[in-house]
């Protein structure tokens, strides 16, 4: 993958290497505990949100679909934070088409189309990252992402790609990502263990378990980074 992550430097170099497979393995712990959080139904297409901005959401998201890649060829990320994007600049992408174009020419939908989908290989392993941005600011995102035709650009990844994530806006400030859990197979709630106010946490949950939509677990971040890993993860909420 071209884009890398790194942990905190350390002048100590064997806790450096030990830190950097820490930090990746907990995203890879974190793929596998989503992937056996439902019996019932394969968990194809995953929603990641939060209460509020600034919890981590977007790095949890992007760095659980470059794990991904190792095991599934073709796995898709997609910034569905029409207000707020960062994914285009977490890969340093061209965010001039994404989701929002995508939409009004549906007829465009070829994941070859590099105008569109930028990508990002695993030299690992044969997989590969497709990144969709969310494109040029529209005025009525939660309408946009509520549409018939969101759903119908959903189902048609659901076809062309083993993996799907989607990067949601905060719950607590827009409703936005209410409407992309419904149609997601799973949705994972984040919160920092230094930023989240409980209750601002209580009621994001309420507003997805409202909505119908499926909630595998959350991850804690910003958790003391003396601590094994620096992200958690409790499942199932019930």
């Amino acid at each position: 993958m071209e884009r890398k992550v790194a942990p905190k430097r350390s002048d100590n170099k064997k806790r450096r290497k030990q830190s950097q497979f820490d930090y990746m393995e907990v995203y890879r712990q974190l793929r596998t505990n989503i992937e056996y959080s439902s019996f019932n139904k394969d968990i194809k297409v995953v929603n990641i949100t939060s209460s509020n901005p600034a919890e981590g959401k977007s790095s949890v998201a992007s760095n659980l679909a470059m794990v991904a890649v190792a095991k599934y060829k073709k796995v898709l990320l997609i910034d569905c934070d029409l207000r707020k994007p960062v994914q285009h600049k977490i890969f340093k992408a061209s965010n001039k088409l994404g989701v929002s174009n995508l939409m009004k020419n549906m007829n465009e939908l070829d994941i070859d189309n590099e105008a569109y989908f930028h990508k990002f290989k695993d030299s690992s392993s044969e997989g590969k990252l497709y990144l969709l941005t969310s494109g040029k600011a529209v005025p009525n995102p939660q309408e946009l992402l509520a549409s018939e035709r969101f759903k119908e650009m959903i189902d048609r990844f659901r076809e062309k790609f083993d993996y799907i994530v989607i990067d949601c806006p905060p719950l607590n400030a827009v409703a936005d990502a209410v409407p992309v859990s419904s149609i997601a197979d799973g949705t994972v709630f984040v919160t920092s263990a230094r930023d989240t106010d409980k209750r601002d946490a209580k009621n994001a949950l309420t507003m997805l378990q409202r909505s119908g939509a499926n909630v595998l677990g959350c991850v804690l971040t910003k958790v003391d980074t003396t601590n094994r890993s620096y992200y958690s993860y409790y499942g199932n909420y019930e």
